[in-house]
């Protein structure tokens, strides 16, 4: 299986190589893109200084030496870049990237784009969807789900598992442990998907699309937290 992991920056992508590298049958390629439309050199200069800050430089120093990366000068959905991207016939891609796919990406990968979305779908769709799940007393976890043009409605669910977050002490602790997993819960979905009758959940749209919650809320949401904790 042809895997390309979707990123603007190589640190994003180095944790999520490494893992799915390890799955049997799994080829994984780093798709790097601009989000804008910043040119080929100052967009190069940006990767180096990221790479030179940022935690976990092993990682990305062996990311660039398994020679997996391919560089895009244009944002994902400039015609050029899907042409390259097309030739390269990767079965599915993992999204890693602050892009909004346009169908023409999307249709680049024979079985589509996966998104770790840090909600359980079909209930919470959009922002701040961890914070809305512990001001209503539901469960906080990490749905992976093939995407549409919209927003968290692609109605295939690969997965879908609640995470504890129970032992965080704030919100943005909690939400970065969610983040956190997007490598492992990736690489389940991968297997799940290299079984036989894979069977996915329908992302129905019963559920409600949620929008940055503000901070008296979020207040109220890290109460919540704060006496699940208790």
């Amino acid at each position: 299986m042809r895997i390309g992991i979707l990123a603007n920056s190589l640190p994003a992508a180095a944790n999520i190589y490494h893992e799915i590298k390890s799955v049997p049958g799994a080829e994984v390629f780093v798709l790097l893109s601009p989000v804008d439309e910043r040119s080929s050199w100052s967009g190069l200069m940006l990767q180096l200084a990221r790479v030179a800050v940022k935690p976990g430089r092993a990682k990305t120093l062996k990311l660039i030496s398994q020679r997996a990366v391919t560089r895009f000068s244009r944002p994902l959905h400039d015609r050029e870049t899907i042409s390259r991207v097309k030739e390269m016939k990767l079965d599915i891609g993992l999204h890693k990237s602050g892009n909004i796919y346009h169908r023409e990406t999307i249709e680049c990968f024979r079985l589509g784009i996966l998104n770790a979305h840090i909600g359980l779908l079909p209930k919470y769709r959009g922002r701040s969807v961890m914070e809305w799940s512990l001001l209503q007393g539901d469960p906080v976890g990490i749905s992976v789900f093939f995407v549409d043009e919209g927003i968290d409605t692609g109605r295939s669910i690969v997965l879908s598992e609640t995470v504890d977050v129970s032992h965080c002490k704030t919100i943005a602790e909690a939400k970065q442990h969610l983040f956190d997993q997007d490598a492992r819960v990736y690489r389940r979905a991968i297997e799940q998907l290299a079984k036989p009758n894979t069977k996915f959940q329908i992302n129905d749209g019963s559920g409600h699309r949620y929008y940055v919650m503000s901070k008296l809320f979020q207040d109220v949401a890290q109460q919540c937290l704060s006496i699940g904790n208790i």
